[in-house]
């Protein structure tokens, strides 16, 4: 073969025949789809889980500034101060009860947050009184970091 039709063959651009195929087939894409769903559903329950402990962790914090906002204001005052509390979420509700001398802060777990549980128990409800301590009994395990 003479050098210059060798040189021609070598550079010239073949377009694609009809038995040369383009893209991803079918089942390629399927396969595809079907991993990341897959992924995704071992994914998801951690993910979900992670949100509603950093949700419990919003209500904690919101417990402790509750608590020493009640502990500052006795401190002037002679009866702790029932308005002062913090704003309901969507994920959590709170009630105090108070006496003269003490103090119960509660957060009451909503909607999603119903389903928070820390090493198998489960973490509805969050409590803080005067003392710092925490509760209710059963519940000790939320408050872990």
């Amino acid at each position: 073969m003479p050098v210059h039709e060798l040189t021609r063959s070598l550079t010239s651009k073949a377009s694609p025949g009809p038995n040369i195929a383009r893209g991803f087939s079918l089942i390629e894409l399927m396969i595809t789809v079907s991993i990341v769903a897959i992924l995704a559903t071992i994914a998801y329950p951690s993910y979900a889980s992670f949100i509603r402990k950093a949700k419990r962790t919003e209500a904690q914090v919101a417990l402790m500034d509750w608590a020493n906002r009640q502990i500052n204001w006795r401190a002037d005052h002679p009866n702790y101060n029932s308005t002062i509390r913090p704003t309901d979420t969507e994920n959590y509700a709170y009630t105090m009860v108070s006496t003269a001398s003490s103090f119960t802060l509660t957060a009451t777990a909503l909607n999603d947050q119903l389903n928070d549980k820390e090493a198998g128990a489960p973490c509805t409800q969050m409590s803080l009184n005067q003392d710092g301590a925490v509760g209710p009994s059963g519940y000790e395990k939320c408050w872990r970091k």
